[in-house]
C-alpha cells in the first residue's frame, strides 16, 4: 500500500510557520504597546504633580520669570504626552494590521487542514476499495481453483 501524502503539505507548513511568526509579532507589538501606555501614564502623573506644585507656588506668590518657567515646563510635558499618544496610535495601527493578517493566515490554514482531512478520507476510502477488490479477486481465484480441482 502506498503512504498518504497531502499534495499541499508544503503550503500548509508555510502557512503554519507564517501564523506562528505573526503570533510572535503580535505578542511583541502588544508588549511594546503596554510600554508606551505605561510611559504615557507616567507623563500624565508627572503633569499632575507639576500642576499641584504650581498651584502651591501660586499661593505663595511667584515672579513672572518663575511663571514663564512653569509654563514652559508644563508645555514640554504636554508635548511629550501628545507625542506618546501618537506613538501609541501608530502601535495600535500596527497591532491591528498584524491581527488582520493573522486572521487571514488562520483561515487559510484551516481551509488547508480541512482539505487535508478530505484528501485523507478519500485516501482511506480508496484503500478500502483496493482491499475489497483484492479480497474479491482472491476469493474468486479460490472458488475457481476449487471448482477446477473437483
Amino acid at each position: 500500500m502506498k503512504k498518504f501524502a497531502f499534495t499541499l503539505q508544503s503550503v500548509l507548513n508555510v502557512k503554519r510557520a507564517l501564523e506562528k511568526q505573526h503570533m510572535g509579532e503580535l505578542a511583541a507589538t502588544n508588549l511594546r504597546l503596554r510600554g508606551f501606555e505605561e510611559r504615557r501614564r507616567e507623563l500624565i502623573e508627572r503633569e499632575g504633580a507639576q500642576h499641584e506644585e504650581f498651584r502651591l507656588k501660586m499661593e505663595e506668590g511667584i515672579s513672572s520669570a518663575e511663571l514663564m518657567m512653569w509654563r514652559d515646563a508644563n508645555y514640554a510635558v504636554r508635548e511629550r504626552v501628545e507625542y506618546q499618544n501618537t506613538v501609541i496610535e501608530q502601535a495600535e495601527g500596527e497591532r491591528l494590521r498584524i491581527e488582520k493578517r493573522l486572521v487571514v493566515l488562520m483561515q487559510e490554514r484551516k481551509i488547508l487542514e480541512k482539505l487535508r482531512e478530505k484528501q485523507f478520507e478519500d485516501y482511506k476510502a480508496e484503500e478500502r476499495r483496493a482491499a475489497a477488490a483484492e479480497m474479491t479477486e482472491f476469493m474468486g481465484h479460490s472458488v475457481f481453483n476449487e471448482v477446477e480441482g473437483s
